[in-house]
């Protein structure tokens, strides 16, 4: 295993810790929830910007992805608790369990946009990137391989969505 794979699992743990502690404290797992999925939205929009706000500000993309991240996530941070304190969404019980769920939902996203900023910023020929095909952690949060996995899975079985995950 290499350092990103180290950095990837500590960036796992800390978040996701942090995640479900903070839903455990807040009184119900919707907080956890909100700022995952806003999390995910932050880091779709980011992404899907990074390339024409790079050169449209004559900036290096590594540093466009960072600023855009953060900027998305601090408002997915705000919406998030708003979101929280109007519904207060709570499963009483459940609640630690989905909020150790939704916190490892934002820890992966966050993993994944640390790994991306790394990998844009060093470049298709830098370490990260021609070594992620033997960094078992990095691999798997990287290209999601469980979850498409999964999803070919239950496609198979009739049992997911009617998409095929192989197409886009």
């Amino acid at each position: 295993m290499h350092w990103y794979d180290w950095m990837t699992l500590a960036i796992l743990v800390v978040v996701t810790i942090i995640q479900t502690v903070r839903g455990s404290k807040a009184g119900g797992m919707g907080l956890p929830m909100f700022e995952a999925a806003g999390m995910v939205a932050a880091a779709v929009g980011a992404t899907a910007l990074c390339h024409p706000v790079a050169g449209s500000v004559q900036a290096s993309e590594g540093a466009v992805l960072i600023v855009l991240f953060l900027v998305f996530a601090v408002l997915a941070f705000v919406l998030g608790r708003w979101l929280f304190t109007i519904t207060t969404l709570s499963f009483e019980s459940l609640d630690g369990f989905l909020s150790f769920l939704f916190g490892l939902a934002m820890a992966w996203t966050v993993a994944h946009m640390v790994l991306r900023v790394v990998m844009v910023s060093q470049g298709g020929n830098g370490e990260l990137a021609t070594h992620v095909a033997s960094s078992p952690v990095v691999r798997e949060v990287f290209s999601f391989r469980t979850w498409n996995a999964l999803m070919k899975l239950l496609f198979k079985a009739k049992l997911g969505p009617d998409f095929n995950p192989d197409v886009g």
